[in-house]
Parts: C-alpha cells; sequence; structure tokens
C-alpha cells in the first residue's frame, strides 16, 4: 500500500490512507521500543552469535503482534474479512513478512553500532600507541643522559668497579626503554628494577643528597603497571623536586596491594611545587599519565599529585589489574 501511495498518491482512497499512516506510526514507535529493550539487555556489546537466537525469536514475537495490531485495524475501519485473515496460512505469511522487515531493522542497527564500535577501537589502539611512543621519547631525555655520562666518567678512574656497574645500569635503563613499545603491561618488580637502575645512576650525580627509600609489598610483585610510567614519575620528583634544592633530599616510593585489590603506588619527594603551575607543566609528564590510565583502565584508575605537606610533594597512582580496553586484534 505504501508503494502504490508513492507511485499514485491521487488514487489511494481514505481506508488506505489511514493504513498507511497508521502502520508507518505502529513501526515507528515498536522499532523505538525495540531498540530500548536492546539496549536495556545489553545486547549490542554481546557475542554475535549468542544474540543472534534472541534477535530472530524478538522479531518474531513483533512479528505476531504486527498481525494482531493490523488486524485490530482492519476491523476498526471495516475491512476485516475474517475467512481470508485468518487462514493459517494467510497468518504466516503475514508474520514472516513483518518478522522480515523487523530482521532488517535489527541487520541495520546492529551494524552501525558495530561500525561504531570499531571505530572506537581503531582511535584508542591509535591513541594508546601514539602515547606510548610519546612517552618514550620523554623517557631518556639528553639531559638524563648527558648528565650521567659524565657522573660515569668521572667515577672511572675513582671507581673503575662502580663505574662497570654504572654502565650496566644506563645500559639496562637503554634496553629497556627501547623494548617499551613491544609491551602494554609489565610486571612491578621489573618497572621497579628500571627504578632502582635510574635511582643508582642519579645517586653518583647527586651523591649525599639523595636519599632514596623503598617499602615495596611483595605481593604487589607481580601487579600489572603501564611500562616506563613509575619511573618517569620518579624522574619528574628529581627533575623537579630533589635537584632545586641546596641540601637535596628523600625519595619515597611506596607499593602495595589495596583492600579492592587495586596496585597503589605512592612516591614522595622533599619539595614543593605549585598547585596552578604543575597541572600545565609538560616536564612533569602528567598529561601522559592521566591519558595512558584512562585509555587503558577508564575510570577505575586515579592520578593525584599535589603537596602532602609543607616539605613533601605526594603523587599516587591507583592501577586496576584488569584492562577495560581490550585491543582489535583479539
Amino acid at each position: 500500500i505504501m508503494l502504490l501511495f508513492l507511485a499514485d498518491p491521487e488514487n489511494i482512497d481514505r481506508t488506505s490512507l489511514i493504513f498507511i499512516v497508521f502502520t508507518a506510526a505502529y513501526f515507528l514507535v515498536s522499532s523505538h521500543v525495540y531498540r530500548h529493550i536492546v539496549l536495556k539487555l545489553g545486547w549490542l556489546g554481546k557475542p554475535i552469535l549468542s544474540v543472534i537466537p534472541k534477535v530472530l525469536f524478538s522479531a518474531f514475537l513483533l512479528g505476531i503482534a504486527w498481525y494482531i495490531f493490523e488486524m485490530s485495524l482492519s476491523y476498526a475501519v471495516n475491512t476485516l474479512n475474517a475467512e481470508q485473515d485468518f487462514k493459517a496460512f494467510q497468518i504466516m505469511v503475514f508474520v514472516i513478512g513483518a518478522m522480515a522487515w523487523y530482521l532488517l531493522w535489527a541487520a541495520v542497527y546492529f551494524l552501525y553500532h558495530y561500525v561504531e564500535r570499531t571505530n572506537e577501537s581503531l582511535k584508542s589502539e591509535a591513541a594508546i600507541y601514539e602515547i606510548e611512543l610519546n612517552q618514550l621519547k620523554s623517557q631518556l631525555n639528553p639531559h638524563f643522559i648527558f648528565n650521567a655520562l659524565n657522573s660515569i666518567r668521572a667515577l672511572i678512574d675513582e671507581d673503575p668497579v662502580k663505574s662497570k656497574t654504572a654502565i650496566t645500569q644506563l645500559s639496562n635503563i637503554l634496553r629497556n626503554s627501547l623494548i617499551v613499545n613491544r609491551s602494554r603491561l609489565v610486571d612491578l618488580k621489573d618497572e621497579l628494577k628500571t627504578v632502582r637502575d635510574y635511582l643508582a645512576l642519579e645517586s653518583i650525580r647527586f651523591e649525599e643528597r639523595l636519599k632514596v627509600a623503598l617499602d615495596i609489598d611483595p605481593d604487589a610483585g607481580s601487579s600489572q603497571v603501564p611500562p616506563l610510567m613509575i619511573q618517569t614519575l620518579v624522574e619528574n620528583s628529581i627533575k623537579h623536586g630533589i635537584s632545586r634544592l641546596t641540601y637535596g633530599g628523600e625519595i619515597r616510593i611506596l607499593a602495595k596491594i589495596d583492600d579492592i585489590g587495586c596496585l597503589l603506588v605512592e612516591i614522595r619527594n622533599t619539595g614543593q611545587i605549585s598547585p596552578e603551575a604543575y597541572p600545565s607543566s609538560t616536564g612533569y609528564g602528567l598529561e601522559n599519565t592521566r591519558r595512558r590510565l584512562d585509555l587503558l583502565y577508564g575510570p577505575r584508575s586515579s592520578f593525584f599529585i599535589g603537596n602532602e605537606d609543607d616539605n613533601t610533594v605526594l603523587t599516587k597512582i591507583v592501577i586496576p589489574q584488569s584492562l577495560v580496553y581490550e585491543s582489535i586484534d583479539h
């Protein structure tokens, strides 16, 4: 009837027009309700094979509902032919035809959201790799390498054995930085090896001006963390905290599993930071840290940096031990 109306609207009578209007209105309302049910039951997030039977059954029910509506409408406008319209074959043809329309609607709707979800996954994947590469570039800045090499050079004549150890520590940091883009997560114990090597090299430069204390819960060693994230925060603590103090200061690192099973890492350093200055400071690498945590874990992770007291800066991150983000390659 709708095709006839589009082809020759002048020859459509009043009864046919009523059918067209009410049928179109019914389909719009029923498809809207169907969409609400799909969203409420979370079908869009389930595997497609488990959703197909549900969609087929719901489309069949909608087909029956449409048949009942059409028969009720026919009765209301006195066009119901009980002998013809209530035959089993006629009912089956009508229900299957209506079911086909709903299946077509469902296919388009699910395909649209699948494409949207795929696009979002691609964007997240690209953003994660971009941030990790930017993080890699910011790790081994030329100043750190220059200072480390100068410290080792000065140490060679004074303590050759210690200088060899320092070279090994620097090579470990370089190696870990070069392979950072191969792993999305690493064990905390491996991340802390890099942190210890970094602090050992900085201790050569700062000597007694740098004091280090680590409090690591053994149960937290196997926890997963983004590679070089903690090392970056420790480096920032020294660069923007300890190095600016005439008498130096202390770096304290605490790591443990909290009451809900998340990894809690706290880094304290002597010094003070300006609350209005550090959020926009690229030196702290805060934006990269926040962005990586957000992309990997969403709102379940947290990041904080601020003055704990008059002489201490606290950097705290909470890392869930399961990823929200899943690679599109899996």
